[in-house]
């Protein structure tokens, strides 16, 4: 007669089994290519989690481009990852698929300064690139997916990194990060972010006007009027975008500037550069700041010239500008600048180094010489790179009548801002950069070339109906024209980075032996380091026609083969002196680059707690 089975084993029967059958759930192990490297996923969608479990909905955010590293077995829709590479066991999380797209090379590339070279764009197909990268035409019938953001407009951060999928000649396949402008930074848009850009009302223009005033005892009888006048020119431009049909939005600023002194003693606080008013949309506040403002100056100027570059470079630098607004300074003086090197110049600014600052961020100089002709006043505003970015200059008389002075210098002034009424049309009809050239603007709209030129120029890149995805996958060259556009960068761990480069300073050393010693000395030290990485016996390694090379990749220790680590024990049967010598100064130095590379904290990015490097290619030998 059988026993009755005990209810409390049959509980714990029960236990037992949703024991095995959770881990069974949780279990994973790596899942990796044919080449032994561990599957990655790149989140390439704002909205996904990474779930708990394979079913359910408790989970935290997955950051948009975060990587992850794939495991298996997958359930249904969902694919177990880990935070980190080669970890055995339970996952981390569960992806799920759509959300998600597989990464498996080791390769990345980066974009590189873009002085002297075309724009690179992204096309659907290798053949539209392969013809891109001739000569920089886009050819009938190819369909561009994106472009690269122009970094003389916008400034790119430093690490625009991009994942590769497939390099095949001079071409690379990669997922590409949709960029917009956002204030001096382009990056990958959020969903709100992109929301916003497309919600916009395609009609909004702003403008950014910061005045730069001279404030010294030169100005004399002239600063009153002058702040007279920029008073006036406020409350006109004001009372322009009162306009209900044209709703700009005006955010103004205001410092004065003065000199250094070197030899005269101040007995009052004396700062070369004073912020009246920081960037502010409540321009009644500037209105009121110029009303009560006097020459405040009590030790008079050693010499003509004025600390004007000083100034330029504090609201350059300082001012938080707006996004999507035309940007402008306003710089109102009587005197010229300290040339470079000059003792009241300690920073050493010159024009071209102020107006390239300008020129990156899109600044205008609107400049009002007061008296008589100032060449650095002129080559500010006229001569610009970006014929784009050209502003106004202007010589306004100081002798005679004090109001027919007032006059001419706001005539000068406002004669700016019919440009920009006329900019509000061209941005109300909803046209984008792409839709218009410069020609076209000008014919349609009625503009000057001037005007067509600056106008056409800050159009949106694209209207909303013309949105592209924030992810897109396409193909783009390695050089147009010959031009170089991207660089190549390998993925990896800091540990085995670490261990990379103590095995090139070991084949170093062991090459300086190899040059006292010989060829069998060399060869020695060699086998027995990487037999020790290896995990086998030295005299298994260096067999016929194999390569320091092979042997590396074997260990797991290098990615890819190199031109340097190449050679075979019978090859170094031949060698001279002279050749042990070369390699090892070759080695020497990557040793010491990949080392200052490791050892720059920024250059990290954690995945889980483990440190990983975009490594650029040209450090390895």
């Amino acid at each position: 007669m059988k026993k009755p089975i005990h209810h409390s084993c049959l509980k714990g029967l029960f236990f037992l089994t949703l024991l095995i059958t959770t881990h069974a759930l949780t279990a994973a192990e790596p899942d990796k290519t044919a080449e032994n490297v561990q599957k990655k996923a790149v989140i390439i969608k704002h909205e996904a989690k990474l779930f708990k479990k394979a079913s359910g909905e408790a989970g935290d955010e997955a950051k948009f481009m975060q990587i992850y590293f794939m495991m298996k077995p997958a359930m249904g829709n969902r694919v177990p990852v880990s935070k980190s590479p080669n970890e055995k066991g339970q996952a981390d999380g569960w992806l799920e698929k759509g959300t998600f797209l597989e990464w498996n090379t080791l390769q990345m590339i980066r974009l590189e300064p873009q002085s002297g070279r075309k724009l690179a764009k992204i096309f659907e197909s290798k053949s539209c690139v392969e013809m891109f990268g001739k000569d920089g035409k886009d050819s009938a019938g190819c369909q561009e997916m994106g472009a690269e953001p122009n970094r003389y407009t916008s400034k790119t951060e430093d690490q625009l990194l991009i994942p590769v999928f497939e390099k095949e000649k001079n071409s690379y396949q990669g997922g590409f990060i949709r960029v917009y402008e956002n204030g001096s930074a382009v990056k990958a848009a959020t969903t709100s972010e992109k929301h916003r850009q497309t919600a916009q009302p395609t009609g909004r223009l702003g403008y950014d006007i910061v005045f730069a005033v001279d404030s010294t005892g030169s100005m004399g009888e002239y600063f009153i009027p002058t702040t007279e006048v920029l008073q006036s020119f406020i409350k006109h431009i004001k009372d322009l975008t009162k306009d209900d049909e044209l709703q700009m939005p005006l955010f103004m600023g205001l410092l004065f500037y003065k000199d250094r002194l070197t030899r005269t003693k101040c007995n009052h606080p004396f700062p070369i550069t004073e912020w009246k008013q920081e960037l502010t949309n409540n321009v009644d506040k500037v209105i009121k700041t110029l009303k009560s403002s006097a020459i405040q100056e009590t030790c008079s100027s050693e010499d003509i010239p004025e600390a004007v570059l000083d100034g330029l470079n504090r609201v350059i630098v300082d001012t938080k500008w707006q996004d999507n607004h035309f940007k402008a300074i306003v710089l109102v003086g009587d005197a010229g600048i300290h040339p470079e090197n000059h003792e009241k110049n300690p920073m050493n600014f010159t024009i071209s180094a102020i107006g390239k600052a300008a020129e990156q961020k899109k600044i205008r100089f609107l400049n009002f010489k007061l008296g008589g002709d100032e060449k650095a006043f002129k080559e500010l505003a006229l001569r610009v790179k970006d014929e784009q970015n050209k502003g106004r200059y202007k010589v306004i008389a100081k002798q005679g009548d004090k109001e027919v002075f007032k006059k001419n210098l706001l005539k000068a002034m406002i004669q700016e801002w019919g440009m920009l009424t006329k900019a509000q049309n061209v941005i109300k009809s909803g046209e984008s950069r792409e839709a218009l050239s410069q020609i076209q603007v000008q014919k349609k709209y009625d503009l000057t070339p001037y005007e067509a030129l600056i106008i056409q120029a800050r159009l949106p890149t694209v209207s909303p109906s013309q949105a592209m995805p924030e992810f897109v996958k396409g193909w783009i060259p390695k050089k147009i024209q010959n031009d170089l556009i991207v660089s190549e960068f390998l993925f990896m761990g800091k540990s085995r980075l670490t261990i990379l480069a103590s095995t090139l300073e070991s084949i170093a050393e062991a090459a300086s032996i190899g040059q006292d010693e010989g060829g069998d000395a060399f060869i020695d030290v060699v086998r027995n380091v990487l037999a020790s990485q290896l995990k086998v016996s030295p005299s298994q390694l260096f067999g016929q026609g194999e390569t320091v090379n092979s042997i590396l990749e074997k260990a797991n220790i290098l990615p890819f083969k190199t031109q340097v680590l190449s050679f075979t024990a019978q090859e170094i049967t031949t060698w001279k002196p002279e050749d042990y010598e070369r390699i090892n100064t070759i080695l020497k130095e990557k040793v010491r680059v990949l080392r200052e590379f490791m050892g720059n904290p920024t250059n990290n990015r954690y995945f889980g707690n483990k440190p990983h490097l975009y490594v650029p290619r040209a450090f390895f030998p």
